[in-house]
C-alpha cells in the first residue's frame, strides 16, 4: 500500500496525502441517486433510438419480417418500462433511507 502512496506523492503536482471528509450514508445515497438518474436518461435515450430504428425497419420490411420486427418493438417498449420501474424502485428505497 505504501507503494501507491509513494506513487501519488512522486507525481508532479500530485496528491501528497488524501485529506477531507469521509463518506457518510447520505453521500453514498446521493451518489447512487445521481448514477440512477444518469442511467435513466441514457437508457431512455438508447431505447428511443432503438424504437426509431425499429419503426424504420418495420416500414421498409417485407410481409414475412413484419411480425419479427413488431415483436422487437414490443420487447423494446417492455425494456423501457423495466428501466423506469427498476430505477424508480432504487430511488424510492433511497428516499426511505434519507
Amino acid at each position: 500500500m505504501n507503494k501507491y502512496y509513494y506513487l501519488l506523492a512522486s507525481v508532479p503536482n500530485g496528491i501528497g496525502k488524501l485529506e477531507g471528509g469521509g463518506y457518510t450514508v447520505d453521500t453514498i445515497l446521493k451518489a447512487i441517486k445521481t448514477f440512477t438518474t444518469w442511467a435513466l436518461r441514457v437508457g431512455i435515450t438508447l431505447s428511443g433510438v432503438a424504437l426509431v430504428i425499429g419503426f424504420i425497419i418495420y416500414a421498409v420490411s417485407d410481409v414475412d419480417q413484419k411480425q419479427r420486427v413488431k415483436q422487437r418493438i414490443i420487447q423494446t417498449l417492455f425494456g423501457v418500462v423495466g428501466i423506469i420501474l427498476s430505477l424508480s424502485l432504487v430511488n424510492l428505497i433511497i428516499d426511505l433511507f434519507s
